[in-house]
């Protein structure tokens, strides 16, 4: 995970959000607020991640599923608020993350997988907590690939101010 992180243009970011995003979804955000949806959607990335691992302390996997899930929901919003874009649906956070997948692989096609990888896992996470599915040995190899992929996320598109 040491390798050199690319720097990518907001327009390189922002055509992958929108490409995925249908326009209907679409919410421009002022710079005021795009700021603040981003410090608020970090503040509960932080509290999703520790709420995941209280979980697994107590063997909670339902919401050790759930959990992971609002995590990445709330790291791709934050790249969403970054770039001034308010991401809301399931399915439009879910499409940008896979846009956001690609142009990593654009550069490092492993890491790109890797994302690519974990955005299906935290879906299957999400389904989880409602139909209880999952052994529970594959809800916590699957939490920590999307912890993974969210270190990833966070290191490919820091917010403007550690760009």
């Amino acid at each position: 995970m040491n390798e050199p992180q690319p720097a990518f243009t907001d327009e390189q970011v922002v055509t992958a959000i929108r490409a995925a995003y249908s326009p209907r979804w679409d919410t421009s955000l002022s710079e005021e607020d795009a700021a603040a949806h981003a410090a608020t959607y970090r503040s509960n990335l932080a509290h999703y991640r520790q709420h995941v691992q209280r979980s697994l302390d107590e063997s909670d996997y339902l919401q050790v599923a759930e959990k992971s899930w609002g995590a990445f929901t709330q790291v791709v919003k934050a790249i969403g608020a970054d770039h001034r874009i308010k991401l809301s649906s399931h399915v439009g956070i879910m499409r940008v993350a896979g846009e956001l997948a690609k142009l990593i692989a654009q550069t490092t096609q492993e890491t790109g997988s890797k994302v690519s990888d974990a955005s299906v896992m935290v879906h299957s996470l999400h389904l989880h907590f409602y139909e209880n599915e999952l052994p529970d040995d594959r809800v916590i190899q699957s939490a920590a690939t999307v912890s993974q992929a969210i270190d990833l996320l966070q290191d490919y598109f820091p917010p403007p101010s550690e760009h």
